[in-house]
């Protein structure tokens, strides 16, 4: 009698499984070049940053670690899981060219944090800023934050002369009104 009762309970065990909750997705790792420009008019560039793993922002030379903003507020390193300000922005290290950010959960759809630092040589640009989003698809582990160099080099000290033009050598009497003037050309042996 107690053989069916197996039976059963071996077939409910293996035929009717609960259908377990989904992982939630995960994201894809990306390193990508992000470029700054000093102009306002444009966007700030997008760093999609996650809960599960921190993102590196590598500058291409010196940042003022004094500087670091998150949504206009000062920040320096968090040492505590949440920080005290009551920002959903972990800033877990700053170096003398990178930054190491992190959410303290994903963000919602829609919600936006902006970081913004100043360079330390002030050449132009002077800010770099970005804002910081989750999306459901990718995530962000490292940006190589691209600075572009000024619109032309330092003026030369010099400029070359142009080269002549044809009425140059009407300024300088090599041709006249009668044209190119030529004389004869006397011929010698050389004696070798």
């Amino acid at each position: 009698m107690l053989q069916p009762v197996r039976l059963a309970l071996v077939i409910a065990l293996l035929g009717g499984t609960v259908p377990r909750a989904d992982a939630a997705p995960s994201r894809t790792p990306r390193v990508r070049p992000v470029a700054v420009t000093g102009s306002t008019v444009d966007p700030l560039p997008e760093i999609r940053v996650e809960a599960a793993a921190p993102t590196l922002l590598f500058f291409p030379t010196a940042i003022a670690e004094s500087t670091l903003t998150v949504d206009e507020l000062p920040r320096t390193v968090d040492t505590a899981a949440v920080p005290g300000n009551g920002s959903r922005i972990r800033v877990l290290d700053v170096g003398k060219r990178s930054i190491i950010v992190q959410p303290v959960e994903d963000l919602a759809p829609g919600e936006r944090h902006e970081l913004a630092v100043l360079f330390a040589d002030g050449r132009a640009p002077a800010r770099a800023a970005f804002v910081l989003v989750t999306d459901s698809a990718e995530a962000d582990a490292r940006i190589d934050v691209a600075r572009p160099e000024p619109p032309g080099g330092p003026c030369p000290a010099e400029v070359p002369p142009p080269p002549p033009r044809p009425e140059d050598f009407v300024l300088l009497g090599y041709v006249d009104e009668k044209g190119v003037r030529a004389g004869s050309v006397r011929w010698v042996e050389d004696e070798g």
